[in-house]
């Protein structure tokens, strides 16, 4: 079995908020208070009936 070993992982994107030019040092603690972000989920429920009707047939 194949070892793998992963070395300065981080998220995508973070290297801009290491910068030591970050704008995040020059907000304020309002503006902070104003930042607003995070998940967005919806639920879609979907319900479909289906009617099979079967003919009777006789044998004559």
């Amino acid at each position: 079995m194949a070892n793998i070993k992963l070395h300065d992982l981080s998220p995508a994107g973070s290297e801009l908020f290491q910068d030591s030019e970050s704008f995040l040092n020059e907000l304020n603690t309002e503006e902070i208070n104003h930042v607003n972000g995070g998940l967005f989920s919806i639920t879609i429920t979907i319900t479909i009936t289906i009617t099979i009707t079967l003919a009777q047939f006789q044998a004559v």
